[in-house]
């Protein structure tokens, strides 16, 4: 069942998006103060496979430095910070202290890399059983997105789902299989990412990612 009230909330924000100038920038939330002693433990070379980064820290700002890049991590959690206009960086500590460095834009892409001497963290597991939901409801989903105005650096980009064999398959960037946790929320792949289906009076939004990283694309054709 469709939760109406968040379902208002989301048309709301898509409305604001399609009318806002620099709509990306007005979600991203104010930077939070993290300690020192919890950024130091962020720092180090990671990579693995001939990709390699670094994570410094100079003064209060943790940097990330690549590919003759220097990038500031806003930070928006003690783990989780913001990297440029639509990246964010996360960095996943497991239980015997190794470090993974999890880059990912929200919605179809997601880059694990570990710090030296550590493994790389697994996505969070799927729900034991899965979640069963109606072919009807799936096929309301299925469909050319298009992004909302102002979000991306380009507007040509498309988002297409289809439904085959019982399964939404998402392409953007490649071929997901969307995992359903429940009606309207579903897995995208085997990543950790997340992508919701609101439906209002105005047709079908497709929500990828959470907090001020959410896309919102709008379903503009039928297959």
């Amino acid at each position: 069942m469709i939760n109406h009230r968040r379902a208002a909330g989301i048309a709301a924000s898509v409305l604001a998006l399609a009318i806002a100038v620099g709509p990306v920038q007005a979600q991203q939330q104010a930077p939070v103060r993290v300690p020192v002693s919890v950024l130091q433990r962020y720092v180090g070379e990671y990579g693995e496979n001939g990709s390699t980064i670094k994570v410094v820290l100079n003064g209060d700002t943790l940097f990330r430095e690549g590919q003759g890049r220097r990038m500031v991590l806003q930070p928006i959690s003690g783990t989780l910070f913001r990297a440029g206009r639509l990246f964010t960086v996360e960095f996943v500590t497991d239980r015997a202290g190794g470090v993974t460095h999890v880059l990912s834009d929200g919605a179809g892409a997601e880059f694990r890399l570990p710090r030296r001497g550590s493994r790389v963290a697994p996505p969070p597991p799927l729900p034991a059983a899965a979640v069963r939901v109606p072919r009807s409801v799936l096929e309301q989903y299925v469909g050319t997105y298009e992004f909302l105005p102002g979000q991306m650096g380009r507007d040509d980009l498309r988002v297409e789902v289809r439904l085959e064999g019982g399964k939404l398959i998402r392409s953007m960037q490649g071929d997901y299989v969307l995992t359903p946790l429940s009606e309207t929320r579903f897995r995208v792949g085997d990543t950790s990412l997340v992508t919701e289906f609101v439906v209002d009076e105005a047709g079908v939004t497709q929500v990828m990612g959470t907090g001020f990283q959410q896309l919102l694309a709008r379903l503009t054709s039928k297959r």
